[in-house]
Protein backbone atom coordinates (compact mmCIF):
# COMPACT_ATOMS: atom_id res chain seq x y z
CA UNK A 1 0.00 0.00 0.00
CA UNK A 2 3.25 2.23 0.49
CA UNK A 3 4.36 1.63 -3.04
CA UNK A 4 0.79 3.29 -4.15
CA UNK A 5 1.29 6.46 -2.08
CA UNK A 6 4.69 6.93 -3.24
CA UNK A 7 3.61 6.26 -6.88
CA UNK A 8 0.65 8.63 -6.25
CA UNK A 9 3.01 10.94 -4.86
CA UNK A 10 5.41 10.99 -8.30
CA UNK A 11 2.51 11.16 -10.28
CA UNK A 12 1.45 14.19 -8.62
CA UNK A 13 4.43 16.29 -10.24
CA UNK A 14 3.61 14.97 -13.56
CA UNK A 15 0.16 16.16 -13.91
CA UNK A 16 0.61 18.79 -16.18
CA UNK A 17 2.68 17.08 -18.78
CA UNK A 18 -0.28 15.02 -19.14
CA UNK A 19 -3.21 17.20 -18.54
CA UNK A 20 -2.29 20.09 -20.61
CA UNK A 21 -1.89 18.22 -23.80
CA UNK A 22 -4.94 16.41 -22.73
CA UNK A 23 -7.06 19.94 -22.76
CA UNK A 24 -5.35 21.19 -25.99
CA UNK A 25 -6.35 18.42 -27.72
CA UNK A 26 -10.17 19.04 -26.53
CA UNK A 27 -10.80 22.92 -25.94
CA UNK A 28 -10.89 25.06 -29.26
CA UNK A 29 -10.31 28.02 -27.67
CA UNK A 30 -7.67 30.61 -27.51
CA UNK A 31 -3.97 28.81 -26.81
CA UNK A 32 -3.86 31.27 -23.41
CA UNK A 33 -7.00 29.98 -22.39
CA UNK A 34 -5.98 26.33 -22.94
CA UNK A 35 -2.76 26.83 -20.70
CA UNK A 36 -4.92 28.21 -18.09
CA UNK A 37 -7.43 25.14 -18.08
CA UNK A 38 -5.05 22.69 -18.32
CA UNK A 39 -2.87 24.29 -15.32
CA UNK A 40 -6.20 24.96 -13.47
CA UNK A 41 -7.01 20.86 -14.45
CA UNK A 42 -3.52 20.06 -13.19
CA UNK A 43 -3.81 21.79 -10.08
CA UNK A 44 -7.06 19.95 -9.13
CA UNK A 45 -5.90 16.55 -10.21
CA UNK A 46 -2.46 17.13 -8.15
CA UNK A 47 -4.72 18.53 -4.83
CA UNK A 48 -6.15 15.12 -4.99
CA UNK A 49 -3.10 13.18 -5.46
CA UNK A 50 -1.24 14.98 -2.76
CA UNK A 51 -3.79 14.00 -0.23
CA UNK A 52 -4.94 10.49 -1.33
CA UNK A 53 -1.26 9.86 -1.17
CA UNK A 54 -0.79 11.40 2.33
CA UNK A 55 -3.90 9.46 3.39
CA UNK A 56 -1.59 6.42 2.27
CA UNK A 57 1.54 7.37 3.75
CA UNK A 58 0.55 8.22 7.36
CA UNK A 59 -2.48 6.38 8.01
CA UNK A 60 -0.68 4.20 10.29
CA UNK A 61 1.98 6.41 11.36
CA UNK A 62 5.33 6.97 8.84
CA UNK A 63 8.00 4.94 8.41
CA UNK A 64 8.16 0.88 10.06
CA UNK A 65 6.78 0.77 13.36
Amino acid sequence: MDLLGQILWFAMFGTPILTIPLVWRLIDTKKVYRVIVGLIFAFILSFFLYHISLAIIFRDGMGPG
